[in-house]
């Protein structure tokens, strides 16, 4: 089962005040989420998502930038989806099943939908690395009528790929992007989980570097501790 990604930066000296107001800040700006029915609490760093939007893809897009915001140690991201009006279960899975039908491209039917049960899907196949498998679960999520995703997927590349070789794939996809300095970034890689450590200049570098070494191939989950200098 694929793990997502994770960003943001681990320790911090911000206040939750602080925290509370960047979090909504970046709520606010989104023009993919409705924010009129979400509270923003924190406690330690530690933010807290609660209230209702009608998208599952508005629930994971409130996580991601919540927990990219200066200060979040981590998100817990109690969203509650309650669709606008509810399809059926057999009308999603069809909007599912299509949505994926040519995911991965070259690829058709390597990723899909196995079920929906009360608007929870379940996604299942097999994905080369773990940016294709969040990719897929994207996809899905924006389907109207799914309330949560059960991630099934499973991160085979193909020909089995050790941890020394998953971290020189990382460390060339990070050589390759200019958002991001190679030499500010320690990778390490246990049991194909990469460990980003480092300095860099801003959240983008930060966001950017963990993206490129979730693409890297055999890569079945990313803990990204970089920190802002």
């Amino acid at each position: 089962m694929s793990q997502f990604p994770e960003y943001g930066v681990p320790e911090s000296k911000v206040s939750d005040n602080l925290i509370i107001g960047a979090v909504r800040n970046a709520l606010g700006e989104s023009e993919e989420v409705d924010t009129s029915d979400i509270v923003v609490d924190a406690a330690d760093g530690i933010i807290r998502l609660t209230g209702v939007v009608s998208t599952f893809y508005e629930k994971r897009k409130a996580g991601r930038l919540a927990r990219a915001a200066e200060g979040v140690k981590g998100v817990d991201n109690s969203l509650v989806v309650v669709p606008d009006k509810q399809p059926t279960d057999q009308k999603i899975f069809d909007a599912i099943d299509k949505a994926l039908g040519n995911f991965p491209e070259g690829r058709p039917a390597r990723i899909g939908v196995r079920m929906v049960e009360s608007g929870v899907a379940y996604i299942s196949g097999k994905a080369s690395n773990a940016q294709e498998a969040w990719n897929a679960i994207d996809i899905a999520s924006k389907i109207p009528g799914v309330k949560d995703i059960v991630d099934e997927i499973d991160i085979a590349p193909g020909e089995p790929i050790d941890d020394v070789e998953i971290k020189n794939l990382v460390i060339d996809a990070l050589s390759e992007d200019s958002r991001v300095d190679p030499f500010e970034i320690e990778v390490n890689v246990r049991n194909a989980e990469v460990y980003l450590e480092g300095e860099v200049e801003d959240e983008e570098a930060i966001r950017a570097a963990g993206e490129l070494a979730s693409t890297a191939a055999g890569v079945k989950r990313v803990i990204n501790h970089i920190r802002i200098r």
